[in-house]
């Protein structure tokens, strides 16, 4: 049975027809705007907290949204990795000196990754490598039960240890002994004080005195450089008759032996025995401190 459209059936048709041409066409037309069609670089960042990072997040250069996140894995227990993806376009924005900020574009909107653009002359990150990351914190992260339970923490021991000095200085005896401290404390100071001016004072007698002594020194030094180069003209005499002193000092002993022996045989002759005589008992007379000749 052959079925038979009227006119009116025939131009709703159409308009079905054309609404689903639209359609397609329509989201063809957003996912070529989105990139869904583009060839994609993927790379990678760790961070110290994932909250309000999940996978689809939006990654923008400049303001631009140019991918997403497509992974998020806890590493340990302070890195979170976190894999995205940028069109191949914005590839060469990329580079050594990129870094990654995680914020909210506005108060309550959810947090996106802004790369940064790196600066021609850098080298350009390879694909799947790790951009650093930059920490921030936004009011709603402060505001966040997390931080805010750990601010009230730190102030309640603030609070607490406020109240144990209170309760210390309630104390009539303890406030005394600590204005009894101060008192103490200020003529400390006082003789501190004096006792630095007197060393400035003795600083700067030293250093007067200090390019004298370095005057002395030199002359000294001087004198020093002067008696050595003679020593070292007379070390050449001194080595070339080195080797005769030893039979000089032998001669020697053997002349005064012999001179002693002459004398002796002097004294024994008749010549000069009366005088000997005389030159003994002289000698005898003369007194033990006496240092006449």
């Amino acid at each position: 049975m052959k079925i038979r459209f009227n006119k009116l059936e025939k131009v709703a048709g159409l308009f079905v027809c054309l609404a689903i041409l639209a359609s397609v066409l329509g989201s063809v037309g957003i996912a070529v705007k989105n990139g869904w069609f583009s060839r994609k670089v993927k790379y990678a960042t760790e961070l110290e907290s994932a909250d309000g990072i999940h996978v689809g997040t939006t990654v923008q250069i400049a303001g631009l949204r140019v991918g997403s996140v497509t992974d998020v894995d806890l590493e340990s227990n302070d890195r979170v990795m976190v894999k995205f993806e940028i069109l191949e376009k914005f590839q060469t924005k990329v580079r050594a000196d990129s870094r990654v900020h995680m914020f909210r574009p506005f108060i309550l909107a959810e947090k996106v990754l802004e790369v940064s653009a790196g600066a021609e002359s850098e080298q350009l990150v390879a694909a799947g490598d790790l951009v650093p990351t930059v920490s921030s914190t936004d009011i709603m992260d402060l505001l966040s039960g997390k931080k805010m339970g750990m601010a009230l923490a730190s102030f309640d021991k603030l609070a607490e240890s406020l109240k144990i000095a209170g309760e210390a200085f309630a104390d009539p005896k303890r406030t005394k002994a600590l204005v009894g401290v101060l008192d103490r404390l200020y003529p400390l100071v006082e003789n501190l004080n004096t006792m630095s001016l007197e060393v400035a004072k003795i600083t700067k007698s030293t250093g007067r005195e200090v390019p004298d002594l370095g005057a002395q020194l030199g002359q000294i030094v001087k004198n020093l450089n002067v008696l050595t180069a003679e020593f070292q003209k007379l070390t050449p005499a001194i080595g070339a008759i080195a080797p005769e002193l030893p039979r000089t000092s032998r001669r020697a002993i053997e002349a005064l032996d012999e001179t002693v022996v002459l004398l002796k045989a002097m004294q024994k002759s008749f010549l000069f025995k009366a005088g000997v005589d005389e030159v003994h008992k002289e000698e005898n007379r003369r007194p033990a401190n006496t240092s006449e000749p």
